[in-house]
This record gives structure tokens, sequence and C-alpha cells, in this order.
């Protein structure tokens, strides 16, 4: 391979320019060649692999303090996930059945939540059509988390607007069992 790359033109040009040099000259440009591929190895071999060493073990340290958190804290987690597995399955209370149940429902929780709905209107087998005009966003938001909590009414779309006052909203949405 040496002396395929020996026979080219270019590189037989540089080998005889290479020994026209005077010996200081040549023995210069060799310690420059052997610093040059020392640093290309160091900084481009060595460098790289010693970061990514360094920022795994990072990671490793990181995650046993996460596994002896979580192990410390085993108890708890397993008693919020029970709890949200119970909140899932069984704190659906009031599933309406069809849409007039559903509109109802949402007038009703409406009022309770102390929202008013501007309109309302049925919007297929299953789902209602609900808007709002300049309410409370935590309001809105607290009402939505109930009906979806207590009573399994899924958001199937929604669009919100911000208003003239500083949180308060613009909602359409779409309500569905």
């Amino acid at each position: 391979m040496m002396t395929r790359i020996k026979d080219q033109p270019a590189v037989g040009k540089l080998i005889a320019r290479f020994d026209q040099l005077p010996v200081r000259d040549r023995q210069a440009l060799a310690a420059l060649t052997v610093a040059l591929l020392v640093a290309l190895l160091y900084f481009g071999v060595w460098r790289p692999v010693a970061d990514f060493s360094a920022q795994a073990e990072t990671s490793r340290a990181n995650a046993e303090q996460l596994l002896a958190w979580m192990q410390a804290n085993e108890e708890g987690i397993r008693r919020l996930g029970g709890a949200s597995a119970a909140a899932s399955t069984g704190a659906v209370v009031d599933k309406p059945a069809d849409s007039r149940e559903l509109m109802a429902l949402v007038t009703r929780s409406a009022g309770e939540a102390g929202l008013s709905l501007q309109r309302f209107e049925p919007s297929g087998e299953n789902a209602i059509r609900v808007w709002l005009e300049a309410t409370p966003f935590a309001d809105v938001a607290a009402w939505l988390e109930q009906l979806d909590a207590r009573h399994g009414v899924i958001i199937d779309q929604a669009a919100m607007d911000r208003g003239n006052e500083p949180g308060r909203v613009s909602v359409r949405l779409t309500l569905m069992i």
C-alpha cells in the first residue's frame, strides 16, 4: 500500500522536496509531524472517550441516587400509585348515559363551580358543545378536572382564547362520555 502511495505523482514531488531539505529542517518537520499526530490522537480519540466516560459515570451516579430515593420512599410511591388506580377506576360515581344526562350534569356542575355557560348544544349521541366567556382560567380548569375525576367526562376538543382581563379566558369545549 505504501508503494502505491509513493507512486502517486503529488506524493513523489513531496518526498523529493523533503529529501532536498537540510537535515535540521527534516528533523524539525518530522518532530512537527509527530506532535501533530499526538495532538490528533489526543483531541480526536482520547479526549472524546474520556469525556463520554465521565458523563456516563455521572449518569450512573444520578441513577443510583434516584434508585436509593425510590427504595427509601417505596411505600409512599406504592400508596400514591394505588390511590391513582383507585381514582381512575372507582372514583367515577355519576357517569352520564347519554347527551341529555351529560347536558344536565354539565349545567348543574358549572353552576356549582360558579361558572356561567354562555351557550351549550348537543353534538351527537354522547357529546355536547359548551361556550364560556370571560371566565377565570383556574375555575374552568378545576371544573373540567372535577368532571373528569367524578363523572368520567372527557374533553374531546378545546379552544381557549385570552380575555381582556388577566387570568380570564373564553372557552369552547366539546365534552363527551
